[in-house]
């Protein structure tokens, strides 16, 4: 459903009972709720959580922002306390995917009162920042590419578009389900086509977190992968080193992703990890 917050529509999906304690999921840049794999979302529903999950403004079925109109991750940090207060949650676990993982940062940094719990995944405490490592050159290349190449027009050729691109994520500890893959960009596409958004833009013009991570009090899990290409162990361990009550994670093998195959063991992270301080 489609629920009005900040002057925008952000398109909303929830699982689990209403009335159960609830984490927000917060999506990376361009991705939408469908590159949430339900091998992840129904375990945590299971074990009696309410999963709330959204398109950030300027993707998916949300709100499309116009190019001129630049906005920062603060505003999709407000986005995502405008989501809680019209659904009427006070406070909420947050789990953040790569720019997701920024937006739940900013978010504990500005309201720590409302955030119970921070996993972050694939993320980063500042892209730019000269003290981190920049992307895997390799990927620097081929992203390059493919800024520079003529853009898909046909049904098909997006469809291959986006499979590639997520291929290009991939690490080597899950085969890469290109059936699985074709069928998630098929429905982003028929959900609403992004070329281009505006969170390429937010994330680089937002300031650092790196300095400021020992403000966050929320208990805080790093879940990171060893073969990720944009993101190197050196973000991971600057949030893990950084937030004061943090335990790292890295996974053996997963790239930028949270593929389908990855899902069940994810959920068993955050739920560990949820037992551990309720």
């Amino acid at each position: 459903m489609l629920i009005g917050v900040n002057d925008v529509e952000l398109w909303v999906e929830q699982y689990g009972a209403p009335d159960a304690e609830p984490i927000l999921l917060l999506s990376g840049s361009d991705s939408t709720t469908l590159r949430w794999p339900r091998s992840f979302i129904d375990p945590l529903v299971t074990a009696g959580w309410r999963v709330i999950v959204y398109d950030h403004r300027d993707s998916g079925a949300s709100t499309k922002i116009d190019p001129d109109e630049p906005y920062r991750l603060d505003t999709l940090a407000a986005d995502a306390w405008g989501l809680l207060d019209a659904l009427g949650i006070g406070s909420a676990h947050l789990v953040g995917y790569s720019m997701g993982g920024a937006v739940a940062q900013i978010m504990a940094l500005g309201t720590p009162d409302r955030v119970r719990r921070l996993t972050l995944v694939s993320s980063t405490p500042g892209l730019g920042d000269d003290r981190l490592p920049f992307a895997a050159e390799w990927f620097v290349d081929r992203m390059a590419e493919r800024l520079f190449a003529p853009p898909p027009r046909t049904h098909e050729q997006r469809v291959e578009w986006i499979v590639e691109l997520y291929r290009l994520l991939a690490g080597s500890r899950h085969v890469f389900d290109t059936d699985l893959q074709r069928s998630i960009a098929d429905a982003e596409i028929a959900r609403s086509w992004y070329p281009e958004s505006g969170h390429g833009v937010a994330v680089g013009a937002s300031p650092s977190r790196l300095d400021r991570l020992g403000d966050i009090t929320a208990p805080t899990l790093v879940v990171h992968g060893t073969a990720d290409p944009v993101f190197s162990r050196d973000h991971a361990e600057a949030l893990a080193s950084g937030i004061p009550d943090a335990v790292l994670a890295m996974v053996d093998g997963l790239g930028h992703e949270v593929p389908a195959a990855f899902g069940a063991e994810l959920a068993a992270l955050v739920l560990a990890d949820l037992e551990a301080h309720p």
